[in-house]
């Protein structure tokens, strides 16, 4: 194998593949990836029992070869070199990296018993990158990637319904659900993929015309710009009903500019500690906010809004989990509630708003008490 190809484009390709590649693993060839230079294409791609990923880097190919390298080091030297063009050159005992005066070898690990990639599932439909973007970067704060006992709370569930697509996450805490429109090629059903992963390959989506999907009851698969992610569902029946938890009717909604409260919350939350929380006072046309319960330090603001359906109203909530849900929202936000004590239901405010961010509130003890 022989091969000349510009850093950045290789280096950016291997760090991707890489974000698939666990720490440690007793087995070396678990941390390998492989390179196969065929055509005029490199691909680097990386093989486990969960997840498969592969990308296509243009490259001016001298001789066709294949070899498995450590996927980290390799992407570690890559990223190290110089942005000029790098020479691979592998030969039966490692392959040189050389990048002007810089050169490295890696050695080689088994190549013949590396695992073969499993093909891209059969298509299931299309959607744009940007949305697809978007979508997944926004439901992501709602997906739970520590809670061992429910791995299903680290997934990001794919809906397909006729010419839409709802992406929902949950941490039992907050939903977020966004809805984007993708034109259905063959068949698709609802799946569970690892969130990390979907948004891992998200990312590079953002300046793609589209997304290619494959939702099957095993695998799914999502090719972007010469990037393809496979993965092994997590089981979508084991996802909460976060269906249900929406509320059907509200008590009020207030609304105001988002740019204001998120702002605000911020500062009022350099005075919490802990697990403390931000309240809001809600009164027909002003918002005060403030640390709610705080004996060290006092502080509060108050901004303008429009309540309708009721004349006053107390919530509070944790002031990340509130300001994750503002991160997505342009223009005026409207919440949606019912009781202090029940979730509330953040979107923008227009009519059928896309996004949808459910969060449950922090009970005060004494409004319970009472």
């Amino acid at each position: 194998m022989k091969l000349q190809v510009e850093q950045a484009a290789l280096a950016d390709g291997a760090r991707w593949i890489a974000r698939h590649i666990p720490p440690s693993a007793a087995d070396p060839a678990a941390l390998a990836v492989l390179l196969t230079a065929d055509g005029d294409t490199l691909t680097v791609a990386y093989n486990s029992a969960d997840v498969a990923a592969s990308v296509a880097i243009d490259t001016h190919v001298i001789a066709a070869g294949r070899a498995a390298v450590s996927g980290k080091v390799f992407a570690d030297i890559l990223g190290a070199l110089p942005p000029l063009q790098v020479e691979l050159a592998g030969d039966d005992n490692g392959v040189d990296m050389v990048a002007d005066t810089n050169t490295f070898r890696l050695g080689l690990l088994d190549t013949d018993s590396y695992p073969v990639l499993p093909p891209m599932p059969a298509l299931s439909g299309t959607t744009p990158g940007d949305l697809f973007a978007t979508a997944v970067a926004n439901v992501a704060p709602a997906v739970d990637y520590q809670t061992a006992a429910m791995p299903e709370l680290g997934g990001i569930r794919i809906r397909p319904d006729g010419d839409r697509l709802q992406l929902m996450a949950t941490d039992r805490y907050r939903v977020a659900v966004q809805t984007i429109p993708w034109q259905p090629s063959g068949d698709a059903v609802a799946a569970l993929l690892p969130g990390r992963a979907l948004v891992d390959i998200a990312k590079t989506a953002g300046g793609a015309d589209s997304v290619d999907l494959a939702l099957t009851a095993g695998t799914a698969g999502v090719h972007v710009d010469g990037r393809t992610s496979i993965s092994r569902l997590l089981p979508v029946d084991k996802f909460p009903n976060a269906d249900g938890a929406f509320p059907k009717e509200f008590t009020g909604t207030v609304t105001c500019d988002v740019d204001e409260l998120a702002d605000t919350v911020r500062r009022i939350g350099l005075l919490l500690e802990g697990e403390q929380a931000i309240e809001l006072a809600i009164a027909a046309d002003r918002m005060t906010i403030q640390a709610m319960r705080n004996t060290k330090a006092t502080g509060k603001a108050r901004i303008d809004c429009r309540l309708d359906g009721i004349d006053t109203f107390e919530i509070a909530f944790n002031p990340r989990y509130l300001l994750d849900g503002l991160a997505s929202i342009d223009g005026e936000v409207a919440i949606n509630l019912t009781t202090y004590a029940r979730p509330a239901l953040i979107h923008a405010a227009v009519n059928n708003p896309t996004y949808r961010y459910l969060v449950v509130p922090v009970r005060d003890p004494a409004k319970a008490a009472s």
